[in-house]
C-alpha cells in the first residue's frame, strides 16, 4: 500500500538564470502556481492524495510537463523533487536514493 502524499517539495536545480514557474493540477483542483529560484525550494500541500498530479515547468525558453505525483508509482508522505534540466528526480525517502525521470514533454 502506498503512503499517501500530503506535501510536496520542489527544488530548482534546473536553471541558474531564471526562476522556474510551476503550475500543477489534479482532477479535483488547480493548485496556485509558484516560482522557484535556483537552489531554492517551494513546499505545497494537498488535501486529496487519491489523484495524480500533473505539472508544467517553465523557465526562459523552456516548457516541460511531468506527472509529479502518480498514485501507483510514488510512495511518500513528503514528496521531494529536484528539478534538473534533463528531467525531475524523486528523492525516495522510503527506499533510499534518487530516481530520475525524463520530462513527459
Amino acid at each position: 500500500m502506498n503512503a499517501e502524499a500530503d506535501e510536496f517539495e520542489v527544488h530548482n536545480l534546473a536553471t541558474r538564470t531564471s526562476k522556474v514557474n510551476v503550475t500543477c493540477a489534479n482532477s479535483f483542483v488547480d493548485f496556485p502556481s509558484f516560482f522557484v529560484a535556483y537552489n531554492e525550494k517551494h513546499v505545497f500541500e494537498i488535501d486529496n492524495a487519491n489523484a495524480n498530479i500533473n505539472c508544467f515547468f517553465r523557465w526562459t525558453g523552456v516548457i516541460h510537463k511531468f506527472q509529479i505525483y502518480d498514485v501507483e508509482r510514488d510512495q511518500c508522505v513528503t514528496c521531494i523533487w529536484n528539478l534538473k534540466a534533463d528531467g525531475p528526480c524523486f528523492q525516495d525517502q522510503l527506499r533510499g536514493g534518487e530516481k530520475c525521470y525524463p520530462w513527459d514533454s
